[in-house]
């Protein structure tokens, strides 16, 4: 933990409270949260207060920048794999779709797959996702290209090391050094990407139910901000929208301040 660079702890420390304080409130306790809350009830959802709300938000969009920066790193990872295993003329054909997939505008893409797919929902083709599994495709098809950059150009720096010449000069085949020498000098690396993707995943999650595309059910921070917005104008209460908006910042911020702080903190390959 001391080669952790003190900024990503506190990323990492932020990232883990908020999500054991969104398991405990949002999830475990609910009724307790409800029943305690000081900022009463929300003037949209009288049956609902604020704190169970803008918890249960936070439980959602986390739950959501995990899975879809999950899936889309390691989609990115196996394409940059892939390439680096075919080499020449098929990796520069990977890295041109690549390329092609990381220039589309992430938001729009998300929009119109949201709509795409809930037309086929409504339709019954849904295919057994939800709103939620939704969301996390859409956000990871978008979110594979960066990555996949990232670990190309990663591999391709660590395949320059000496200890990969000593194993191919040893008769090591792609697959082997892949598994064997450059998984355990990238998985460090390959944490800092997911932590990249994490904010990324959530703000685009959270754009698009802002104004009111996707359908997530419970509510994320997003739709919750989306729908209650009308209360700060209403209702002069700030109360309703700013405990949303201010875990939504410090979940971007500390998944922001890990994944600098471990992308800039030199590593030394072995």
């Amino acid at each position: 933990m001391s080669a952790v660079p003190s900024r990503a702890r506190w990323g990492l420390v932020l990232l883990v409270g908020l999500g054991v304080l969104s398991l405990v409130a949002g999830r475990l306790f609910p009724e307790q949260l409800a029943s305690a809350c000081p900022l009463g009830v929300d003037p949209m959802r009288p049956d609902r207060t604020v704190c169970e709300l803008a918890f249960g938000g936070l439980w959602v969009s986390l739950a959501v920048g995990l899975c879809a920066g999950g899936l889309g790193t390691l989609i990115g990872l196996l394409v940059a794999a892939v390439a680096r295993l075919l080499g020449g003329a098929w990796e520069q054909t990977i890295l041109r779709g690549v390329d092609a997939v990381f220039a589309l505008p992430d938001v729009l893409v998300v929009m119109v797959l949201q709509l795409a797919g809930q037309s086929l929902a409504d339709a019954g083709h849904s295919g057994g996702l939800g709103p939620f599994g939704l969301m996390v495709a859409s956000l990871a098809l978008v979110g594979w290209a960066g990555p996949a950059r990232i670990f190309r150009n990663r591999l391709a720096t660590l395949e320059g090391q000496e200890f990969v010449a000593a194993a191919r000069a040893l008769g090591g085949g792609g697959t082997h050094i892949l598994r064997v020498h450059l998984w355990p000098a990238l998985r460090p690396f390959a944490l800092a990407v997911f932590l990249s993707r994490l904010p990324t995943a959530i703000l685009t999650e959270s754009t698009v139910s802002f104004f009111g595309i996707a359908r997530m059910e419970p509510m994320s921070l997003g739709r919750y901000l989306g729908t209650s917005y009308a209360a700060l104008i209403y209702e002069g209460g700030s109360r309703v929208v700013l405990p949303a908006w201010a875990l939504l910042v410090l979940l971007v911020l500390g998944a922001s301040l890990a994944s600098q702080a471990l992308s800039a903190s030199p590593r030394k390959v072995t």
